[in-house]
């Protein structure tokens, strides 16, 4: 049955990328009739509530039931952590960035990011700016570290004189 839900799964993947989201929604849906606990049709549904239908609490659900069921997914995380800084989640962010830095599985550059992101947002931008450069230290893709990059001298720009100061120590 694992075969065939992987076999399920890379269908529905595939469709998602051919831009047919219905009907990979319904095909992912079909999975979780066959495996409730099938972490990845749950992310996979996550991320088409939350970037193709906007319906933040399916998306939420799905999330989070992709969490649950990981068990050494990567996944879900990362989604997860850009859906609450999408949502204006950032005390969430953060909360939630710190216990997934704790799975060995995760993307860590992506977490730093967000959890980043979510110190700018929120004003603290010693922490942002510190996190920025964990994301960096984290990353290896060449466009993402300068997309991290732009948002050190993004959150640089924002500092006043004594944070600037600061954040040369840190």
């Amino acid at each position: 049955m694992y075969n065939d839900v992987e076999n399920l799964f890379y269908e529905a993947d595939k469709l998602i990328s051919q831009e047919k989201i219905i009907e990979a929604k319904d095909l992912l849906f079909e999975i979780l009739e066959n495996d409730p606990d099938y972490s990845k049709a749950h992310n996979h549904l996550g991320w088409i509530y939350h970037y193709k239908m906007v319906d933040f609490s399916k998306a939420e659900r799905h999330y989070k039931l992709a969490l649950k069921y990981s068990k050494d997914y990567h996944a879900p995380y990362g989604n997860y952590a850009y859906f609450l800084l999408d949502t204006n989640a950032y005390e969430d962010m953060l909360s939630f960035g710190r216990e997934a830095l704790e799975k060995k599985f995760v993307d860590k550059g992506t977490i730093y990011n967000q959890m980043a992101k979510s110190y700018e947002l929120t004003g603290n931008l010693l922490m942002a700016y510190d996190y920025f450069k964990k994301a960096k230290f984290h990353s290896t893709a060449g466009g993402y570290i300068e997309e991290i990059n732009a948002s050190l001298f993004r959150v640089k720009g924002k500092m006043n004189i004594i944070q600037k100061i600061k954040s040369l120590f840190k």
